[in-house]
């Protein structure tokens, strides 16, 4: 697997943190110390196409009491042909409300996530140098550390809150990297470790890291195999 974002990760920093604790996470620590550029912005990526949406859910919703739970045999029996058919229309008015249920749980996260964006630029906490998901939504949020949006009057409140960023290694980047010969076979052994077949050696990275001998070679592995996910955005109400 490639990475989707050139990164580049502060490893004078990383071997300053494993000296100090050579048991730290080499994916967490990495992950904390990396720079990837902005993804490319999806414009309008949760508008959905409104037209007869809100009609046909109503029309469905209405249809949906007298076909619920119509058919609930109470015994494993074959079903009849009218009670097939009745489970058919059942499942579809289901699927339908759900689908446009989703949509529109979707488009009201990205309208929340709107306003916290509004909010951040009105109190000079983002901008355009400020890092942004594939959506646009600016992370300024961190694990912990949520935003929030009070709701007057009823003791509730919307949060932005974002996951951890991860770094993680790519096995397929790595065998890649030991046929295309950028890998050498020593280093390919050096930071793996045989199971079944061998996989990647989080410990073996961070000794070659720490190691001055070792650690340019440990700084070209992790650069070609290390692939760092931004943690996401979720949209969600929190209090009483």
């Amino acid at each position: 697997m490639s990475k989707a974002l050139s990164t580049t990760f502060d490893f004078d920093a990383a071997v300053v943190r494993l000296k100090g604790d050579l048991g730290t996470n080499l994916g967490d620590l990495l992950a904390q110390l990396a720079t990837t550029p902005d993804p490319k912005v999806q414009k309008n990526a949760d508008l959905v196409t409104v037209e007869r949406v809100g009609e046909d859910l109503m029309r469905n919703i209405a249809a949906l009491p007298a076909a619920f739970n119509r058919i609930d045999p109470k015994s494993k029996r074959a079903l009849t042909k009218p009670e097939l058919a009745a489970l058919l229309e059942e499942k579809q008015l289901i699927d339908a409300v759900e689908k446009a249920i989703k949509k529109r749980k979707s488009r009201l996260h990205s309208i929340i996530s709107d306003h916290f964006d509004r909010v951040a630029e009105r109190r000079k906490l983002a901008g355009e140098d400020t890092l942004t998901d594939a959506k646009g939504h600016y992370l300024i949020a961190s694990k912990g550390s949520p935003e929030e949006a009070p709701i007057e009057g009823s003791g509730r409140y919307f949060t932005r809150e974002r996951a951890s960023d991860t770094t993680t290694f790519s096995m397929s980047a790595l065998l890649e990297g030991v046929a295309s010969g950028e890998i050498s076979r020593a280093d390919y052994l050096a930071c793996t470790r045989p199971v079944r077949t061998r996989e990647i050696d989080e410990d073996k990275l961070s000794r070659m890291l720490v190691s001055k001998k070792l650690r340019p070679r440990a700084q070209a592995l992790i650069s070609k195999i290390g692939v760092v996910k931004r943690g996401g955005l979720s949209i969600n109400l929190r209090g009483k």
